[in-house]
């Protein structure tokens, strides 16, 4: 192993070190994430009447086009029709909705099972599942412009 090899060995063992150190923090962070997009339809209406543009889609604004999110607000709103009719849950936001309500419980059970230190295995796994699921909802989004034009 020659001496760049190490170095690198090295860089990555600290890299991972500051993550298994701040695990809490990232899942903390996006537990709020995730409740925040799941309430945004409540939080959305006190703040639309101090500012009136603030609920508007700037994508669709710009091109006159319904970009891939369009009608999320209105989906998350209508979400307890999801219990009378399943099939509203396979819409491409309802699938996104799931994945948020998977990630809420994932993310508070991590909270409140909490190590000391997490394994570098355990945030790997989580790692690699939100790259799969950054990569589906990029190819949603890119099927969903190429449908449109």
């Amino acid at each position: 192993m020659n001496i760049m090899q190490h170095m690198e060995i090295k860089r990555m063992n600290k890299i991972m070190h500051w993550i298994k150190e701040n695990y809490i923090y990232v899942n903390i962070t996006l537990l709020f994430f995730c409740i925040y997009v799941i309430l945004f339809p409540i939080i959305a209406i006190p703040i639309k009447a101090i500012f009136p543009t603030f609920n508007e889609c700037t994508y669709l604004r710009v091109t006159g086009k319904p970009c891939p999110l369009c009608g999320g607000t209105r989906y998350i709103q209508n979400l307890p029709k999801a219990f009378t009719d399943i099939t509203y849950l396979f819409h491409p936001f309802g699938i996104i909705m799931l994945f948020l309500l998977f990630e809420i419980i994932y993310r508070m059970y991590q909270i409140l099972t909490r190590k000391k230190e997490k394994t570098g295995k355990q945030i790997k796994i989580d790692i690699c599942i939100h790259l799969f699921a950054l990569l589906c909802f990029s190819l949603y989004e890119l099927l969903f412009l190429w449908a449109t034009n």
